[in-house]
């Protein structure tokens, strides 16, 4: 449950950067860069980030559709960070801790 809540909330700092105290998605890339983060892992939240992105608003209005969405984007997600390189998850786990997010 806590993984799942911070993988939503890392999705928010990409939905939310513009109302909040938050990296845009590129300044987010470079600070996980910059921490040692491979281009793999950074790749790989990146297209976790743009799938909520651009798939979610198409369900949010339908409570059962969104639902389903969000069970099945978080068993990726966390099936994704699971994948990555232990360095990759410290980094990441890091981050979450930086922006208030876990």
């Amino acid at each position: 449950m806590f993984t799942q809540l911070a993988l939503l909330s890392v999705l928010a700092v990409f939905v939310a950067q513009a109302t909040m105290n938050l990296p845009s998605q590129e300044q987010y890339n470079a600070e996980l860069k910059s921490a040692g983060m491979s281009q793999a892992g950074i790749d790989g939240l990146n297209v976790l980030s743009q799938k909520f992105v651009s798939q979610y608003p198409v369900v949010q209005a339908n409570k059962e559709a969104a639902d389903k969405f969000l069970a099945e984007y978080t068993e990726e997600a966390q099936n994704y960070v699971k994948s990555m390189s232990p360095e990759d998850q410290k980094i990441y786990a890091e981050s979450l801790k930086k922006y208030g997010l876990a």
